[in-house]
């Protein structure tokens, strides 16, 4: 009965409270709703990423992978001693490279020039036109361990320089036929301004044959044709001064090595900043070819290579920044080339001096990326009287003027 009652009163108060009626009605079934829905939203919202989460997945995304193109092209002219030779445009350099970071431990380089040989190499199986096909691994917070094929750690600024930034290297760096190779470096970051590096690669790419020419009858390829280099980079002063030393041992043939220095120091003052190098290559055997084709006639299509020879280079170079657009430019060069050991008729003494004298602005539109420059380049070549009694060798000068442009271009 009181059921019952309840019920009677309840029919009796809707019937005459309609509205009332309808409201609460109205207000149990939200709730209703609310009690059963408001969990799974909750747990939905809980799950979707913020907007701060999504930015930086696709910071890591693009940390795994950035694609870029690196361009250097001018119109250039030419003179040799003062006579106006040729003037024509030129792709001096086209690189693509793709790089980037896929763990916190783990990270990877690939870069290769457009507009040079394809061919495999005879020792390491890749084309010349490949720079770097390398991994690194963080063995720990301050040393890793890059394999495949890569720069040598050699000191010297010159040499360090992204080459897609030089307008004209020295002898010593333009004639290196050894400076990307396979192998391996240990890299030991003693504190944030010191660091050492330990290498061992490949001596050369290709061939004794195409790296050497025609060789003398008693050399004998070697068994291990392994180049080993120990680098020294650090900063001084607040950073102001940086220097990039090494030693390297490479292994040409049985009983045949080179040994090549290189030092380099930088001086950053404000707005102005210079290097100067030091590089000395002692060669057993010509690995640069220059004065191999200056004294030794050729056979079969091949200089034989010269033996003993001695190659020493000075580099500077000045830049000073009037802002952040504008840099205006000096660079130096000295060279000489030494027979430094008598060997094959071929008398010890000097025969070579080589000298470059480089000027420019450079014009910064959009920051690092972009730049348009005018350069002027020259160089003069003397040869010694010990040069001309075993080749018929002439002194000259070749002037180069270039306008142009070095564009980094970000493709992902």
């Amino acid at each position: 009965m009181p059921c019952r009652s309840f019920i009677y009163v309840a029919s009796h108060d809707i019937m005459k409270k309609p509205i009332l009626s309808t409201a609460a009605l109205t207000i149990a079934c939200a709730l209703s709703l609310r009690a059963s829905v408001s969990p799974v939203t909750t747990s939905d919202t809980l799950s979707r990423p913020t907007l701060v989460e999504r930015i930086a997945n696709i910071e890591q995304k693009s940390d795994k992978f950035h694609l870029l193109l690196h361009l250097n092209g001018s119109f250039d002219g030419y003179w040799t001693n003062d006579d106006f030779t040729r003037a024509a445009f030129k792709m001096n350099q086209a690189r693509i490279e793709a790089k980037g970071s896929l763990l916190p431990w783990l990270s990877y380089q690939w870069r290769q020039r457009l507009n040079k040989s394809n061919t495999p190499e005879a020792l390491d199986n890749l084309p010349a036109s490949i720079d770097c096909a390398w991994i690194r691994v963080a063995l720990s917070d301050d040393k890793s361990l890059t394999i495949g094929k890569q720069g040598a750690a050699y000191g010297g600024f010159e040499y360090d320089l992204d080459p897609i930034e030089i307008y004209q290297y020295s002898d010593m760096c333009d004639y290196m036929i050894f400076d990307f190779m396979t192998g391996v470096t240990f890299s030991w970051q003693l504190s944030p301004s010191q660091q050492l590096q330990a290498q061992v690669l490949n001596s050369r790419c290709g061939s004794m044959e195409s790296v050497y020419g025609t060789l003398p009858e008693d050399v004998r390829e070697s068994r291990a044709p392994l180049a080993y280099t120990l680098n020294w980079n650090g900063s001084f002063w607040r950073d102001q001064l940086r220097v990039r030393w090494s030693f390297s041992l490479l292994n040409q043939a049985e009983n045949h090595c080179n040994y090549f220095y290189a030092l380099g120091n930088q001086l950053i003052l404000g707005n102005f900043d210079m290097y100067l190098d030091f590089y000395l290559s002692d060669e057993e055997l010509d690995s640069r070819g220059i004065l191999t084709s200056l004294l030794s006639p050729e056979e079969n299509g091949a200089a034989r290579c010269v033996r003993n020879v001695r190659y020493e280079s000075w580099v500077a170079k000045l830049n000073c920044h009037l802002s952040p657009r504008w840099n205006i430019f000096a660079k130096g060069m000295y060279e000489n080339a030494f027979i430094h050991k008598a060997s094959s008729n071929v008398p010890k003494g000097k025969y070579r001096t080589s000298w470059g004298y480089f000027g420019g602005v450079e014009y910064y539109p959009f920051g690092e990326n972009l730049r348009f420059y005018l350069a002027y380049l020259g160089r003069s070549y003397r040869f010694t009287p010990k040069s001309r009694e075993l080749a018929p060798a002439c002194d000259y000068s070749a002037t180069r003027l270039s306008l142009g442009l070095i564009y980094h271009i970000p493709l992902f």
